[in-house]
């Protein structure tokens, strides 16, 4: 069946989305209406008065080295920063006055060349008599003091506190996105690690953002491959479909998550790869607790946040597709609409499918995502956001290849072979939901903020595979027994989250203090059927790799003779929380964070297949845990010159473990301590280096099958990431981590943690030519290596480490961009962790091409 019949979904979404705002656009704006003629407070592209414009933005006193090419969104026109050069100014008085310095200016980069407009600096103050000029072209105007609101909030046409970033140092050439300001491959500042606008080198904790340029230059098609961009960092193998929670990302070594525009998003389902919505990536190391709940609760390791494109006032789109090497095609479109003249209803959508096979035989997907979203704003001081998303994967359930064969043993088996029946059914795994944001300000102090979302998910993992690392077949050495297996979820969440914001001065210092709790419901229910029954009586059956015949076909668990059901559960998880934070800036050169939450997680699970030791029956029992806990934050970061500063932080976090078979539902606990240095030198290198030391308790672990035992972890390393742009020319990336993580109570005390190397690397060099040799041509090429990696928590088997280089070239001007992409380059062979039953691994991807096209209007 073809997969578009499905996408259906989307339109009911579409157009509940379109007449739930109705309603509230007429109250917002009908008063509006009538004062149409009125200039617009947003600068989005808008001509605007003298007297109606904005605060300037406030730039550096003089104009750096040149800088490296500002990220370009292929969908829409930039927003940049930029800071003209002064002009004379005759005057008529004898005597000589001073030159007026000249205002800064916002200006938007349409897609074809016009002439350029400027909007001078907003003053109360008396207009200055005009000065006669002896060119034709307008005089700067003369400097005044900044208007109280902050200067980027209306840089897209809409209030939005992600620009909340008055008095920062923004160097020519800065991008303006509705996630904040980006120079080139380094964001300027981030929401993720505390909720407010702050720049990256007042946050005491490493947090890495991947802006949307690295994204594009480098043709991400996972997740994980773009999160190398960052040190420490290993996201779910894209060959995976189903639960991603038994199989998650990791940060420093412990596990992590993905998020969605700071929300906790359950197991991953839909389309995770979809990059048609991504603004950027922001990844937060650590635990997240203190700001953050929903789902089982916050993560230890840290979040890998996706932070998804919005509207602006200003039309523009693309339409492209990437082509590639094992019949990849992914058409892809952006089309941003201002909906209302006046650029108060604002309308943007993206979309995208993808149709590939893989370097895995067997394996075929069919992969889409659509996300409309729509902003009701009155530019000044409130936006109402709301964004609808349906999603949804197919493919064939990868099981893996045992470590023997592949890592270990003496007979190797081929990496491309798919170890199960070739002809079993699909798997799917999918997603719909809206999230809903208010934004408003109330005055020069105080603003709020309301996030909500709803969400249905649920996938249906079918399997046939290996269920142990080594040999363990009736027939021979080289057999294994192969097991049905399907796995079946399905989520509902309701998640809210209101906070206030108030920023004031007292004295030598900049506050911003943040008040805020949170609400949570999910539930969650499932099975897991095999015929589990038969393992080791020889009633299953057997595969030879090396003579790979499946001669009996998968069938449903509960059809066999030999039904085992692994899990069968009802869930609610209930997390809830209130918090505080203060930032304090003194003297503009020390800054300090500190931040309090009360959280619980109230947790009932229903189990109706446990096994009763006692009996040897399957019986339902219930399990259930209600903890609260108080969870502190602390941090501090020092300016020690200009561009240069220490920091040291401290932070807690709690977490439900999600099932397990320990059967103790107790959460998980974690604290971490950090120190490091950050440095931002003349706009051109800048940087983090940081040591770390995380504790983790009760966490379950599986020690052989579905066995699971309690154990405590740690992990403690340090890690760099460097951007390094030294003129327009040159864009460097690297990243370095180490990262030792063990198991230091329990029955596999003193192990290694599976599927984490201890040294990981990256480094990117992208060269864009000079115009006057290859307009609009750049290349680049890229590294990626890390060490080996145990295969599960025994510590039997272990990966080599590998490399793989990456290397492209490409084209791009106002309407039209192209690029040519060579994926493991080297044809580098490797094996790599893959979290199945126990024991399993997964090959590398080959070395493979890709070409993107894209139509920009």
């Amino acid at each position: 069946m073809s997969i578009f019949v499905r996408r259906r979904r989307a339109l009911p979404i579409a157009a509940a989305l379109a007449i739930s705002t109705a309603a509230v656009a007429y109250m917002i704006y009908g008063a509006q209406a009538q004062d149409a003629a009125k200039p617009a407070a947003g600068t989005g592209g808008t001509a605007v008065p003298p007297a109606a414009a904005p605060a300037a933005v406030t730039a550096a006193p003089a104009p750096p080295a040149p800088q490296a090419p500002a990220a370009k969104d292929p969908a829409l026109p930039e927003v940049k920063i930029i800071q003209e050069k002064p002009k004379p100014a005759p005057v008529q008085e004898a005597a000589p006055k001073p030159k007026p310095k000249p205002a800064p200016v916002v200006e938007v980069e349409e897609p074809a060349p016009k002439p350029k407009k400027k909007a001078a600096a907003k003053t109360s103050a008396p207009k200055p008599k005009p000065v006669q000029q002896a060119a034709p072209a307008p005089e700067p105007a003369a400097p005044v003091e900044a208007a109280p609101e902050p200067a980027l909030v209306n840089a897209t046409g809409t209030y939005n506190p992600a620009l909340d970033l008055d008095g920062v140092d923004l160097p020519p050439g800065t991008t303006i996105t509705t996630a904040g300001p980006v120079d080139g491959y380094r964001a300027i500042s981030a929401m993720s690690s505390t909720k407010t606008a702050t720049p990256l080198e007042r946050i005491p904790q490493s947090i890495q953002v991947v802006p949307q340029d690295v994204i594009k230059d480098q043709t991400s098609l996972s997740v994980d491959e773009t999160v190398h961009n960052v040190s420490n960092v290993q996201s779910f193998n894209d060959l995976n479909i189903g639960n991603t929670d038994m199989a998650g990302s990791k940060i420093r070594g412990l596990k992590a998550e993905q998020w969605l525009d700071g929300l906790v998003v359950n197991y991953n389902t839909g389309n995770r790869d979809a990059f048609a919505n991504v603004e950027r990536i922001e990844v937060l190391k650590g635990p997240a607790a203190i700001l953050y709940g929903g789902g089982s609760g916050a993560p230890a390791g840290g979040a890998i946040n996706v932070i998804s494109k919005l509207p602006t006032d200003k039309a523009g789109g693309a339409f492209g597709i990437t082509f590639g090497s094992n019949s990849y095609a992914r058409p892809y479109f952006d089309i941003n609409q201002p909906v209302s003249a006046d650029g108060s209803v604002l309308f943007r959508v993206t979309g995208e499918y993808t149709a590939a096979d893989s370097f895995v035989d067997v394996l075929e997907q069919d992969r889409y995502s659509f996300n409309p979203t729509l902003t009701l704003t009155n530019k000044t001081d409130t936006t109402l956001t709301i964004q609808a998303r349906t999603s949804r994967f197919e493919q064939q359930a990868y099981p893996g290849l045992p470590a023997v064969g592949t890592v270990a043993g003496n007979f190797r088996i081929d990496p491309h072979l798919y170890a199960g029946d070739p002809t079993i059914p699909r798997s799917y795994s999918k997603v719909e939901g809206v999230t809903v944001t208010l934004d408003h300000k109330l005055d020069d102090v105080w603003s709020f903020n309301v996030k909500g979302r709803w969400s249905q998910s649920g996938f249906d993992q079918i399997s046939q595979g290996p269920y142990t690392a080594a040999p363990d077949g009736f027939l021979g050495p080289n057999n294994w027994q192969l097991i049905d297996v399907d796995m079946f979820q399905e989520q509902r969440e309701f998640t809210i989250n209101p906070n206030v914001q108030a920023k004031f001065s007292a004295g030598p210092t900049k506050n911003v203090m943040l008040v805020g709790a949170d609400y949570s419901r999910s539930t969650d229910s499932g099975f897991m059927n095999t015929n589990f029954f038969g393992y080791g009586m020889g009633l299953l059956p057997e595969w030879n790799p090396l003579n790979p015949v499946f001669t009996t076909p998968y069938i449903d668990p509960r059809l066999s003779p030999l039904f085992f059901p692994m899990f069968d559960f009802d869930t609610v998880y209930k997390t809830k929380g209130v918090y505080g934070q203060m930032q304090t800036t003194i003297f503009d050169s020390v800054h300090l964070l500190g931040g309090l939450r009360y959280a619980n997680i109230d947790v009932e699970y229903l189990e109706k297949a446990y096994f009763d030791p006692a009996t040897f029956t399957l019986i339902s029992k219930t399990f259930a845990v209600d903890e609260s806990k108080l969870l502190p934050r602390a941090g501090i970061v020092v300016d020690l010159a200009k561009g240069f500063s220490v920091y040291a932080s401290y932070s807690e976090g709690m977490r439900w473990a999600g099932f397990n078979q320990a059967r103790d539902v107790k959460p998980e606990f974690s604290e971490q301590r950090e120190a490091g240095v950050k440095f931002n030198i003349n706009h051109q290198l800048s940087g983090t280096v940081a040591v770390f030391d995380i504790d983790r308790s009760n966490i379950p672990v599986i020690a052989s099958g579905f066995v699971a035992g309690l154990t405590d972890q740690r992990a403690k390393g340090f890690e760099t990431d460097i951007v390094y742009q030294p003129n327009r020319n040159w864009q460097i990336l690297a990243n370095y981590g180490y990262t030792d993580a063990e198991i230091t109570s329990g029955a596999s005390s003193g192990n290694a943690l599976a599927e984490v190397p201890k040294h990981s690397g990256r480094v990117w060099v992208n060269y864009a030519f000079d115009p006057d040799v290859l307009k609009g041509w750049s290349a680049g090429a890229g590294v990626y290596a890390a060490s080996s990696q145990f295969v599960d928590s025994a510590n039997v088997y272990k990966t080599d480490s590998y490399f793989t280089v990456d290397a492209k070239i490409g084209y791009e001007n106002e309407k039209f961009a192209a690029s040519f992409n060579v994926k493991n380059l080297t044809g580098e062979e490797y094996f790599v962790p893959y979290a199945w039953f126990g024991g399993q691994v997964a090959p590398g991807a080959d070395r493979a091409f890709y070409g993107t096209l894209v139509y920009k209007y």
